[in-house]
Parts: C-alpha cells; structure tokens; sequence
C-alpha cells in the first residue's frame, strides 16, 4: 500500500518541484510567492493533487484518522518531514469528518464523486500566508458542498489544511440550538444529580437530624414536669429560700429563659391537694 501512496503523491511532489523552477521571486504587494508560478491555474491544480491524489487515496486504502500514524504516517514522515506529515495527518481528519456531509457513493467510486470543482479565492495575509479556499463537491449525491482552506509556503507545500462544510442558515441554526439545549440539559442534570447527592449524604455518613422544635419543646416540659415531681414528693425543705430558687428555675425553664432574672415569688402556700400544671 505504501509505494501505491507514493505512486499516487508523485503528482504533489512535481507541483512541488515546479513551483521552485523559478530563477526568481518578485515581491508582489508585500508577497514573497512568484507570480509567475503561483497562478489561478497553478493553484488550483495543487488543491485538487491534494484531494484527489492524497486524502482520497488514504481513504481507499483504509486509513483513517485512527489508524493514520499506523498506516501512512512514518512514509510520510521519510518523504516529506514531520511538519508536513502533521498536516496530512489534521487535514485528513477534518477532511474524513466532512464526507459524509457531503455525499459520496461508496468508498470504491469515491475518487470518481469527490473532486475540488473550483478555485473560490486565494489571498497572502498579513503575515505573509498564502490563503487558498477551494470548492469540494459530490457528483454523485451532492448532499452539501464544502470549502477546502489550505496555507501554502513559497514552496507550494501545504502548512494546513481544513475542510468545512457548507451548511445553511437554517442547518447552523438548528445546530446551535440543538447544543444550546444539550449544554443546558447537561448543567441542570448535574445540578439535580448533586441536589440527590447532598440529601442522602447525612444518610450515607449516619448523620441524625437535629431536633425539631416541638421536641426540644417537649424535652423542656418533660424536665418542668421532673422538677415539679420533685417539688410534690419533697418532704424536707431546708429554707423557703431554696424552695423559691428551684420554682423559679422551673418556671424559667418552662419560658425558655436561660436565667431567673425578672421572677418574683411573693408567697408560697401549702394545699392540701396536688398541684398540676393547667
């Protein structure tokens, strides 16, 4: 498979190697690419070399982008360099991702339904890349047409490569939308999952509730009704004194004061019979 790729890149590198036969460079408009060989013609005959005699190529050989370093990455390393090799190796994954938007027959008639149809533009940036956006299209089942960008050097060597497919308005509408809506659906998933996570955590680490009100309200009257108790079956008082002290302590807690401070006994009297709280 290896020397049917390099048979088949043979066309990229004469492209290559006529790109550098000339004797020299002019400067057009702050360029550093010769006008005489980077022509519309030119140009366009190196995009298609790269779809057709590359990317389709590796297709119909059964690589993808997984398997690339595998398959055709070391040849192309040894042929071309590394930095090119990367390149192959991103362009064929957007390239591989956009196919099937675009519609194709089989993997064995490929090569006769992709094809780069027209040169859309080209342009050197600012920082003296030259830009190349081609047109790739199916004959077969054009289901979407979709722009091939590459950056050129002043060799003619590809220094990246995309492919993006063009979709509508309404296509690009429905897929913001369809990822809005997963994002936000994905966001209140977790935000459920974590509210589920942090009510039974007390659960998990055998964590009891505090009390409740009416609890600590029945704690509180159960300990008024033990002092009183205590009171009724209390035979010997030392002093009257002390009995005035725990029936304000009884009384404050029962009022949920935490001190005695603005009680006043004024009289105790002895009844013949029990005392109970109304």
């Amino acid at each position: 498979m290896k020397r049917k790729l390099l048979t088949l890149g043979a066309t990229l590198v004469c492209l290559v190697g006529l790109t550098a036969c000339g004797s020299s460079v002019n400067t057009v408009e702050g360029s550093d690419y010769d006008p005489t060989v980077f022509t519309s013609e030119n140009i366009l005959s190196i995009a298609t070399s790269i779809e057709d005699n590359m990317l389709e190529t590796f297709y119909t050989n059964g690589v993808t982008p997984d398997n690339f370093e595998d398959n055709i990455y070391d040849t192309l390393v040894e042929y071309y360099g590394e930095e090119v090799a990367d390149v192959f190796k991103s362009g064929y994954s957007s390239w591989y991702d956009a196919i099937e938007d675009i519609g194709y027959g089989s993997a064995d008639t490929i090569a006769d339904d992709l094809s780069v149809t027209n040169l859309k533009q080209y342009s050197v940036n600012n920082k003296g890349q030259l830009i190349v956006e081609s047109t790739i299209e199916s004959s077969n089942n054009s289901l979407h047409s979709a722009t091939m960008e590459l950056m050129l050097d002043e060799e003619g060597m590809p220094t990246s490569i995309s492919v993006n497919v063009d979709y509508t308005t309404s296509e690009r509408l429905a897929k913001a939308g369809l990822n809005t809506l997963m994002g936000m659906g994905m966001a209140f998933f977790v935000l459920i999952l974590v509210s589920i996570i942090i009510s039974i955590f007390p659960k998990l680490m055998g964590i009891t509730n505090k009390p409740k009100k009416e609890e600590k309200k029945d704690l509180t009257t159960q300990a008024i009704d033990n002092t009183i108790s205590q009171i009724e079956t209390q035979e010997d008082l030392t002093s009257d004194a002390e009995l005035v002290a725990v029936i304000a302590a009884a009384i404050a807690a029962y009022e949920g004061s935490s001190s005695t401070e603005g009680f006043q006994v004024r009289s105790i009297r002895k009844v013949n019979k029990n005392w109970k709280r109304a």
